[in-house]
């Protein structure tokens, strides 16, 4: 594929560079730490970095030349050998093949493992990334690191092979070896973001997982391709319409351009400058009529009376050649592909064909409609194609959806002039019908949503009191463990329970007063009089928001040994003045009652949690797997995933080694709760945002179409293109 060797090839040239740069940063920061380690090493410990960085200032210079060439040499074998298995299998082992491995080479692989294991966690992200893209690139199902050429372990065996050809002393290579390491981490910084980007700005973007079942309708599709192009007798009629019809492109294809090269360019960012519009000449202005014209009788004509798209290409035939025949040629066998594409049912691929004439009035007027995947035609073709894949051939629910994508597609055809928000309202109402559909019609949606929606309203609040009380907390003299619970768990209670259970907010004074220091004998007495009744109200607060049984034992634990060291008088002296229950309730009361009652308080922007969602699906009595929080915070490219989390797209969800069929049913305002049904779930699954973005970057959750429907039907144009080039 010649497009993408031209792109491998512009990475190699930024892999070189990057290189450098980063040689150049690892020796740089390298001396200063060394420098640092000669000012505070005791005496007799000082010779050795002073000799290190003695050598990185004479001979950093020839160390950065030498490494640029052995990577330079490292790459370019692994450019060849990448995807190309040339290592020896065990059916061609002979003894006179087998060698022993020295002690120098077992002492480098493990060196030069340890730096790689370094350098793996410091660009994770964007080093999973490139893997991912080399192997989709080579229609692989199995993302292997050893395949990538820019992969970490060239790095790390050019730095020990270039230091050690340079450093006879062992102790001095030791020691520049970890420093360099150490450096080279802590610098590699953007080089794989940097060659990421590479890709990434060129169209050729990493897709979440790759499916084997993708890459095999892919490969298949290819072959079907080669077949047609090079007129084998057996080639399917159909494919070699499209062979013909990508043929009379390849007209308009200049002598020393490839035909994958023209649609590559077409429909790639890099290709064409956003927002250019052709200019209105005369041409144009008829053709746009023509094209008006049909579109109304296709208004007034059903999806089974509308013509193929490549029916339309031909009615099109009289276009004079320039870039307006090259967009309606391209555009009818992009449409051609989604009447074909086995992710949607017959009846939807019909009608979104329907709009194949107003998105090439649309891409006539203005070419970057073809390459923005944000502009509002390409946003609703994608997202009717989502809904479509997401519920499914067999569900109750295909007939209300296909009712409503004829209605839509009407009324684009019968209202588009020159206005793109036609096609973008079209979109706005299709969510709100995918919205009310799901929830009136599928019986476990319905239960749920009043649960649902609560825990992501009740979040700010929950922020909001717990800000508060500790404020308030800040003024009364209380043991830091008691603030720790009223401010952190208690607050969650009184937030979810608030109009059903007053009684939990009331409590506030009593739990409070209780964590303060007891010096008279008849407050400890009070107090042994109260915490009977207290205990009890404090587990059933915690049974109400359904906090599990060990968590909530824990906490209380806490409070038990506060209240014994209230009781034995172990607490520090109180610095502020004590406070009785009465006072405490006239102190605690407005503020409280002003935060519970504060929708828009200082936690505004907070999110729901797992707590939150288990706390409102435990109150209303719904059953619910709410899956965990993750430990870590959300990666810098999570957030492009939730364009995937749209109600009514399909998702897979790994279990037990297979992937099983899952609906998003339902999403909060602000995409802060996903909701989850599927055939093999007892209850339905619900993710915080937090949680949705763990679960889609590890791979347990997957959105069941590996590309959206516009970009699948570019794939398979790109795969006729480069078929067409190969059989010249």
């Amino acid at each position: 594929m010649q497009t993408l060797k031209r792109v491998l090839a512009l990475a190699l040239e930024e892999a070189q560079t990057g290189f450098a740069t980063l040689c150049r940063r690892m020796t740089d920061r390298a001396d200063e730490v060394l420098g640092e380690a000669v000012r505070t090493a005791p005496a007799g410990e000082q010779r050795a970095p002073a000799a290190c960085r003695v050598f990185l200032r004479e001979q950093g210079a020839t160390l950065r030349a030498r490494m640029e060439r052995a990577y330079a040499g490292l790459l370019a074998r692994a450019m060849q050998t990448m995807h190309t298995d040339l290592r020896t299998g065990l059916h061609d082992f002979r003894a006179d093949t087998l060698t022993l491995v020295d002690d120098d080479v077992m002492t480098r692989q493990i060196e030069v493992e340890r730096l790689l294991l370094r350098l793996r966690d410091a660009d994770e992200l964007s080093l999973g990334h490139l893997n991912l893209i080399i192997a989709q690139m080579h229609g692989d199902s199995e993302v292997r690191e050893r395949e990538n050429p820019f992969r970490p372990y060239l790095l790390a065996r050019t730095l020990y092979d270039a230091l050690h050809s340079m450093v006879e002393d062992e102790a001095h290579s030791k020691l520049l070896f970890d420093t360099l390491s150490q450096t080279m981490t802590a610098e590699l910084g953007d080089f794989y973001t940097r060659l990421r980007e590479v890709f990434e700005s060129r169209g050729i973007r990493s897709r979440l997982l790759a499916r084997p079942s993708a890459l095999g309708r892919r490969e298949r599709e290819r072959r079907d391709w080669q077949r047609a192009a090079a007129g084998l007798a057996d080639a399917d009629q159909a494919m070699r319409r499209r062979v013909a019809a990508l043929g009379a492109v390849r007209q308009h294809v200049e002598p020393n351009q490839e035909l994958q090269e023209l649609v590559y360019s077409l429909f790639n960012p890099a290709g064409l400058r956003r927002g250019t519009r052709a200019a209105q000449a005369p041409a144009q202005l008829q053709l746009d009529g023509a094209l008006r014209q049909l579109q109304h009788e296709h208004a007034s004509a059903s999806a089974a009376g509308a013509p193929a798209p490549l029916a339309l290409r031909e009615r099109l035939a009289g276009l004079p050649p320039g870039p307006q025949r090259v967009v309606a040629e391209l555009a009818g066998m992009l449409f051609e592909f989604i009447l074909n594409d086995e992710l949607l049912q017959p009846a939807l691929r019909a009608q979104l064909c329907r709009l194949h004439t107003p998105f090439l009035r649309a891409a006539l007027q203005d070419q970057s409609v073809l390459q923005n995947a944000d502009h509002p035609a390409r946003r609703l073709l994608d997202r009717i194609g989502s809904a479509a894949a997401g519920i499914g051939a067999s569900s109750p629910l295909l007939a209300p959806l296909q009712g409503e994508v004829q209605r839509l597609v009407e009324r684009v055809l019968q209202q588009y002039e020159h206005d793109p928000a036609v096609f973008a309202d079209a979109e706005l109402e299709f969510d709100g019908f995918l919205a009310s559909l799901l929830r009136e019609c599928e019986p476990a949606v319905r239960r749920c949503m009043p649960a649902f929606e609560r825990a992501a309203q009740v979040a700010p609040q929950v922020a909001a009191i717990a800000d508060t009380l500790r404020g308030q907390l800040e003024t009364v003299s209380i043991d830091r463990r008691m603030v720790d619970f009223i401010s952190g768990t208690w607050a969650q209670v009184m937030a979810h329970t608030q109009g059903s259970q007053p009684g939990f907010s009331q409590l506030l004074p009593e739990l409070v007063w209780s964590g303060q220091e007891k010096q008279a004998p008849e407050e400890r007495a009070a107090l042994m009089k109260l915490l009977p009744g207290l205990g009890r109200q404090l587990r059933a607060g915690l049974a109400a928001i359904g906090m599990p049984e060990g968590v909530a034992q824990a906490a209380l634990d806490q409070l038990v040994s506060l209240h014994m060291d209230v009781m034995a008088n172990k607490l520090a002296p109180a610095t502020t003045p004590r406070l009785s229950i009465a006072a405490l309730r006239e102190r605690l009361g407005a503020s409280v009652a002003q935060a519970l009652a504060a929708h828009d308080a200082g936690g505004a922007d907070a999110l729901p949690g797992h707590d939150h969602f288990r706390a409102e699906f435990a109150l209303h009595g719904q059953q619910a797997t709410v899956q965990p929080d993750p430990v870590l915070a959300s990666a810098a490219h999570d957030e492009e995933w939730l364009q995937w989390a749209r109600a009514g797209n399909g998702f897979e969800l790994l279990s037990g080694g297979s992937y099983l069929p899952l609906r998003l049913d339902a999403v909060t305002a602000r995409n802060a709760g996903f909701l989850f049904t599927g055939a093999g779930l007892p209850a339905p699954l619900v993710y915080s945002r937090a949680a949705l973005l763990a679960a889609m970057r590890e791979g347990s959750l997957r959105p069941l179409e590996y590309a959206p429907l516009f970009e699948r039907a570019v794939e398979s144009l790109m795969t006729g293109a480069e078929s067409l080039d190969a059989s010249r």
